[in-house]
């Protein structure tokens, strides 16, 4: 399916940047006419080559890259298992103890929250503020604390436990769990456990008032420049700015290990390929990772447009030249 059919034609169009980097992304997508997207960055990851392209934008401009922060999380998890520190099936309450003794999520176990079976609603009873936000492309996120996050947890009903729903509540009290699991706040364990060793100097947490004034801020499908997801409770399961260069460190990373066995879905033509999307207000992404090439694909804009059907045809269009060979 062509990009063009893939996706709508928006009322009000985008001045795109101009291609940049060793591919042609322009290939790939003919925004010049759609208008429907403004600034790009891509990545190709293919073992330890890497060829960076986009559209207005290099390999080190940052975009938010929403719940893709989730497959981060998931690694944290991953590494307090290989560290001894956690079990797959450790509870929610075994590390918030009295907290939740007297909820139902005490039962759960770090495994259900991470796969998104924990009975827990996407958001919970956040309030009406956050609610009302939604409506008007503001943060729903601002002002909900880490003790927020546990204490709607702690009022919300579980349905379908067992059953994939995904929920960004429960990946917030993931991020929660192990950083107190830690004795750390999550942007302390995360800065500790990924972002320092791995040198991830352009990709942060951002936490409130942390971005500049100037700070690059995105668009919504409409082309309105909309309020950045700067956030404290919810950081684990949306809260990361990154840039392509670093994603592409990160995906290497993942190469000597695999993909988690959290949080990432199958491609359902492809099971070898799994997949994480992000999207908040202002910012589209999508992180493809082959288990059988070590070949990984990152795109990220700055509109609200899901990329979704570009870094996929990227992943085919890389797939062709690689049986070209």
């Amino acid at each position: 399916m062509s990009i063009a059919v893939a996706t709508t034609k928006q009322q009000k169009g985008f001045v795109t940047g101009q291609p940049t980097g060793a591919l042609n992304l322009s290939d790939i997508l003919d925004s010049e006419e759609l208008g429907e997207y403004h600034l790009m960055s891509a990545a190709i990851i293919t073992g330890n080559t890497v060829d960076f392209s986009g559209l207005g934008a290099g390999p080190d401009d940052p975009f938010e890259i929403a719940s893709i922060t989730k497959i981060f999380t998931g690694e944290l998890l991953r590494l307090q298992i290989e560290r001894g520190e956690i079990t797959e099936s450790t509870a929610v309450g075994d590390v918030l103890g009295e907290r939740v003794a007297d909820s139902l999520i005490r039962d759960i176990t770090v495994e259900e929250l991470a796969n998104h079976t924990s009975g827990l609603p996407r958001l919970g009873n956040v309030g009406l503020r956050p609610f009302m936000a939604t409506f008007f492309d503001k943060n729903p996120y601002k002002d909900l604390s880490a003790d927020r996050v546990i204490s709607i947890s702690t009022t919300s009903k579980l349905n379908s436990r067992g059953e994939f729903h995904y929920s960004n509540l429960g990946f917030a009290l993931l991020g929660q769990v192990l950083a107190r699991n830690a004795g750390l706040t999550f942007d302390q364990l995360l800065d500790r456990d990924l972002l320092a060793p791995l040198n991830l100097n352009n990709t942060k947490l951002m936490t409130p008032e942390s971005l500049a004034q100037d700070a690059p801020q995105g668009f919504s499908t409409p082309g309105k420049q909309v309020e950045a997801w700067e956030m404290d409770g919810f950081l684990p399961a949306a809260g990361l700015r990154s840039t392509a260069r670093d994603m592409a460190v990160f995906c290497q990373y993942l190469f000597t290990k695999g993909p988690a066995p959290f949080t990432w879905q199958s491609l359902e033509s492809a099971p070898e390929i799994v997949w994480h999307n992000g999207e908040s207000f202002g910012y589209s992404s999508v992180l493809f990772f082959n288990t059988a090439t070590t070949t990984a694909i990152f795109v990220a804009a700055d509109v609200a447009t899901s990329v979704f059907p570009i870094g996929h045809e990227l992943l085919m269009a890389n797939s062709t030249r690689q049986e070209s060979k």
